[in-house]
């Protein structure tokens, strides 16, 4: 086991007392993917330059480019950076875990805020767990539903959940901030997770997380990995006491489950680990720690679950006119195979247009985003989420595309219809011109019927803009539904009839 890391220095000063140089080395790298990655979402939030990669780390997560194939059958050409990712796993194991992972990082840092140290670095609490293989049987079921067609990885992929909870729960408490519908349930997962590191280290890593599962099983694999020296290992097991995966380097050794942290090599007072290529693997474990008839259960219920997630809320063919998904939208079964529920999207509109879905999109499209005129209307010329979605899901628009400055038709998210019984115009006698004068197309979509109406009891006329809507050139925006001044529902409202994305969602209109 020459040429690898060890627990102490060349001087074998100070064994097993306190952190090496590696484990300053990792606890900087991991504060600074970690403030790389809240940096990305806050200059998301404050629309800066489109050239940064804000999608960088999704784009590098082989969760994702192993799932979205299984479900729209082609790889968007950003998620090859997840394919580097696990040939780095296959190299030095799941560094990715141990080093980079944000939401790691930050689980870590709650353990090490909530409990004491030696409560956090003691057997009980690091010790391995059988349910901690929950997390493969997890892998094992979001995968098989999609390739049965329902994508759900992002439900539980640690890098779409922080994004989720930090954009959904921590963002609209600043100032300036605006409420997300059902932040709080992606803000409360976030804090669960990270509250229960209190009790566990690293709790979500060790049992739940999907994309841990998946790099251990190429950690397996890998040509770096923690060795042990039999002759000079005295069983102490002051190893186990701050590993941050449960693997237990002692003994039955789990590579799959390591982090590759290093925090057990200064704990060895015999300097008998190593960190190393190609180190002698200790026994395995007596008995397995995956069940072959729950694996294949799993898989069978996954495959049945997916269809019905297909199908709920009305399916994926059936329009319905209060979805309506942002401009450059896939049609909704190309939608759903890749949409991962980041919420970059929703992070990065400048109006807060974008939001998660809750029970428009059925229970398979849960949290995946959905415009929401009377929160904000979508702008004309914006073309940010699409320039931020990691998996395709939404495609970049140049904003000549969209406006249809190009020559072609602009693109069309739906169509304006006008409520008569609660325009101001058309209902109350009351002049209003707003949506007409914030129509943003050139010629605008709306116009004007104007008449002149007696006033009740003979005292006199008024002269009324009635707005009407021409549909075809009416792009769905929703600036005019935003803009209304008439109550919680306004007397204008956008419904998805006419999107671009689906040719059969559509009124019968001529041309």
């Amino acid at each position: 086991m020459s040429g690898g890391w060890k627990g102490e220095d060349a001087g074998g000063v100070n064994r097993g007392s306190g952190p090496t140089w590696t484990v300053r080395i990792r606890v900087l790298y991991q504060t600074a993917f970690l403030g790389l990655f809240v940096w990305f979402l806050a200059r998301l939030s404050a629309g800066d330059e489109r050239l940064f990669p804000y999608a960088l780390f999704h784009h590098a997560d082989p969760l994702t480019a192993a799932a979205v194939p299984m479900g729209a059958g082609t790889l968007p050409g950003a998620l090859l950076w997840g394919i580097g990712l696990l040939l780095l796993t296959l190299v030095l194991g799941r560094v990715f875990c141990g080093w980079i992972c944000p939401f790691g990082t930050l689980q870590q840092l709650f353990s090490w805020i909530l409990s004491p140290r030696t409560k956090r670095e003691s057997l009980e609490a690091n010790r391995w767990r059988p349910w901690f293989a929950l997390k493969t049987y997890l892998l094992v079921a979001l995968l098989v539903g999609a390739a049965f067609g329902s994508l759900q990885t992002g439900l539980l992929d640690p890098l779409s959940l922080l994004a989720r909870g930090l954009s959904s729960g921590v963002w609209p408490l600043l100032p300036g901030g605006r409420a997300v519908p059902a932040g709080w349930l992606a803000a409360g997962l976030l804090l669960g997770f990270l509250i229960a590191s209190r009790f566990i280290p690293r709790l979500f890593c060790r049992a739940l997380c999907p994309l841990g599962a998946f790099l251990g099983l190429f950690a397996r694999f890998s040509l770096f990995r923690i060795g042990r020296g039999a002759s000079a290992c005295t069983d102490c097991r002051l190893c186990s006491f701050a590993c941050q995966g449960a693997d237990e380097p002692l003994g039955s050794h789990r590579v799959a489950e390591c982090h590759v942290c290093l925090s057990c090599l200064p704990k060895c007072p015999e300097g008998a680990l190593t960190y190393g290529l190609l180190p002698a693997l200790p026994a395995p474990p007596r008995k397995p720690d995956l069940s072959r008839r729950a694996l294949v259960g799993t898989a069978l219920g996954a495959a049945v679950v997916a269809p019905v997630l297909r199908v709920s809320g009305g399916g994926r063919d059936a329009a319905r006119a209060g979805l309506i998904r942002p401009p450059g939208a896939l049609g909704e079964k190309e939608f759903l195979s890749r949409c991962v529920k980041c919420a970059l999207c929703q992070q990065t509109c400048p109006t807060g247009a974008l939001q998660p879905a809750i029970g428009e999109a059925g229970v398979e499209g849960f949290w995946t985003p959905v415009v929401v005129p009377r929160r904000g209307g979508c702008e004309f010329a914006c073309t940010r989420c699409g320039e931020v979605c990691p998996t395709g899901a939404i495609e970049p628009l140049p904003a000549a595309r969209k406006t249809g400055y190009d020559g072609r038709p602009p693109v069309r998210i739906g169509t304006a219809f006008v409520d008569k019984g609660k325009c101001l115009p058309w209902a109350m006698q009351t002049p209003c011109i707003v949506c007409e004068e914030v129509c943003p197309t050139d010629p605008k979509a709306i116009w004007f019927d104007e008449v002149d109406e007696p006033l009740r009891g003979g005292a006199g006329t008024v002269h009324l803009k009635r707005p009407r809507i021409e549909p075809l050139r009416c792009v769905g925006c929703g600036i005019c539904e935003n803009r209304c001044p008439v109550g919680e529902e306004a007397a204008v409202r956008v419904t998805s009839v006419g999107e671009t994305r689906d040719p059969l969602n559509r009124m019968l209109l001529a041309g």
